[in-house]
């Protein structure tokens, strides 16, 4: 079902991109007013996320097979994708937040699904870093309520502290510096939620609402996005160097092409962003399922301990390695039409450092790529056995088809969109960067971490998680402080105890006399009335 629906939305999406119409849809739920969108982006954006999906869930029937609570997971499955859909279509701000929470909140039971220690630290560290971006979007909101319209397509109509307000909390959905801690961290989660929550689901979330509101900044660019993006795209690849967790290396591969994608965004470059977008979650999805193949079979994920892969499953060893080109911007592979094009375009602005940055983040992403290829398929075999070696299932139907679309969706997409332009660049600047995305594949032969400090120090950011627990526990312990001592404290104690104290003392005594005898009530008042004669 998830198949055809991908369908007929791409056949709905070349319709809309031909007759150059867009759809505005007003519906009414619950006494509340919402409107949906429905253009070319959002209708390919939506056959994505459900061809991908689709082949997750055929995934999943392998991968979680012996899981006591499948139905369970499935039903948290298809939440999150209905959730993703929504925050496709919305142009409103309550059909905004509907997506964007749901996401959120289905992404914490995803990641929580094991229930041990590292899925409950990974979901928490996942939620709080994402209600920071939807406490601004309610803030967000909120401003644009003065203007008497909820409608955040239309955004450069509002001021400019709006617009801050959403790139920050796109920064969080798409863990941008210096929210990046919880999309590694994220991978406690099964290997079928990684493969659809960092190819076009959560992670692309943020980039996807940045391209609604690109109109706002396209024509004069962005200088946070691209600072942002630059950084982010540096310090990801030198944590995936460092890195010897195979799915943690493909997660901060993921994070660094999202540093891409908002630089390109930054540049004013919103067509090949999305175009990168696209292709990106081909091959990322495939990825992380050859990579949960990899895994199921040799029962660890440490690349030290891998080797001999190509001998044992070879279809999955060779799905691994065009991925890899294909993330690389191998000639002719899907990465090479959309990323070849972002850094071309950035070799013509005047943005210096940032545009070294993504040159060095390019060498780095075919650094880390060889080294997947070369530790874990090309080296000796380190483990004892291997458990299932014939490939043989159903899981290898998700991998063949988007396979294809990892080789030729690229190119697909390149002239079905974007066929009526000319390259940017001669063919010298291209033969240049394929010299560069070659140089990077021969480093990890010369390379190697000899000193396990420098490698946790990169694989680790710089240690950008233990200072985000730090910030993130701190005003937890501050908040449990005033808890504590101040509301359950003094503030407790000379309030609402105070008062109930001496309610309780008095209608003690009211209970007391009225339940004595009458001789005690009149002595009561001839000693009230003597009181008031002395006195008087």
């Amino acid at each position: 079902m998830l198949l055809v629906t991908s369908g007929v939305s791409m056949c709905c999406s070349f319709a809309l991109f031909t007759l150059d119409e867009v759809y505005l849809l007003k519906m009414s739920l619950l006494h509340l007013d919402y409107q949906l969108c429905l253009d070319w982006l959002g209708m390919s954006f939506i056959f994505l996320v459900l061809l991908i999906s689709s082949q997750v869930v055929i995934y999943s029937s392998y991968y979680m097979s012996e899981e006591v609570f499948m139905g369970r997971f499935m039903h948290m499955l298809l939440g999150f994708i209905l959730s993703m859909i929504l925050l496709i279509v919305s142009s409103d701000g309550l059909s905004l937040m509907l997506g964007w929470d749901g996401l959120g909140i289905t992404s914490y039971l995803l990641i929580m699904f094991y229930k041990n220690y590292v899925s409950s630290s990974s979901g928490m560290i996942t939620v709080l870093s994402n209600r920071v971006g939807d406490v601004l979007i309610l803030w967000s909101l909120g401003l644009m309520f003065y203007s008497k319209s909820w409608d955040y397509v239309f955004l450069s109509y509002f001021s400019s502290s709006v617009m801050v307000f959403f790139i920050v909390s796109s920064f969080t959905k798409s863990a941008q510096l210096p929210f990046s801690a919880w999309l590694p961290a994220a991978m406690a989660a099964p290997t079928p939620v990684s493969s659809l929550v960092h190819s076009s689901t959560l992670v692309t979330a943020g980039i996807y609402l940045m391209i609604r509101l690109s109109p706002s900044f396209e024509s004069g660019g962005c200088f946070l996005l691209i600072v942002a993006g630059a950084v982010t795209s540096f310090f990801s690849g030198l944590a995936a160097f460092g890195e010897n967790d195979l799915k943690r290396v493909i997660a901060l591969s993921t994070l660094s092409q999202l540093g891409v994608m908002m630089f390109s965004l930054g540049l004013g470059l919103t067509l090949f962003c999305y175009f990168h977008l696209f292709a990106h979650a081909l091959f990322k999805a495939l990825l992380f399922m050859c990579s949960g193949v990899v895994i199921h079979s040799l029962g660890v994920q440490d690349m030290r301990r891998m080797g001999g892969v190509s001998k044992m499953l070879p279809y999955t060893s060779h799905i691994i390695l065009v991925c890899s080109l294909s993330l690389m911007g191998f000639p002719f592979l899907s990465g090479f039409f959309s990323k070849d094009l972002i850094i071309e375009s950035s070799e013509e602005s005047f943005m210096i450092i940032p545009s070294i940055l993504m040159l060095i983040s390019c060498l780095l992403t075919s650094v880390y790529s060889s080294r997947i290829a070369l530790m874990c398929l090309c080296s000796h075999n380190y483990n004892l056995s291997c458990q299932y070696s014939d490939e043989e299932g159903n899981y290898l139907i998700p991998l063949f088809i988007l396979y294809w679309g990892a080789v030729v969706g690229g190119y697909l997409f390149y002239w079905g969109f974007l066929g009526y332009m000319s390259p940017i660049l001669g063919g010298f600047e291209k033969i240049m960067l394929v010299c560069f995305v070659g140089g990077g594949v021969m480093l990890p032969y010369f390379i190697k971490l000899y000193s396990c400090n420098l490698s946790h120090c990169l694989g680790s950011m710089f240690f950008l998680p233990f200072i985000t627990g730090y910030m993130s526990s701190t005003p937890l312990l501050v908040g449990e402080l005033l808890l504590y001592k101040g509301d359950q404290g003094w503030v407790e104690e000379m309030g609402p105890s105070l008062v109930y104290e001496n309610s309780l003392w008095g209608s003690s005594l009211s209970s007391l006399l009225s339940s004595s005898s009458y001789s005690v009530i009149i002595l009561g008042s001839l000693l009230s009335l003597l009181i008031i004669y002395f006195h008087s």
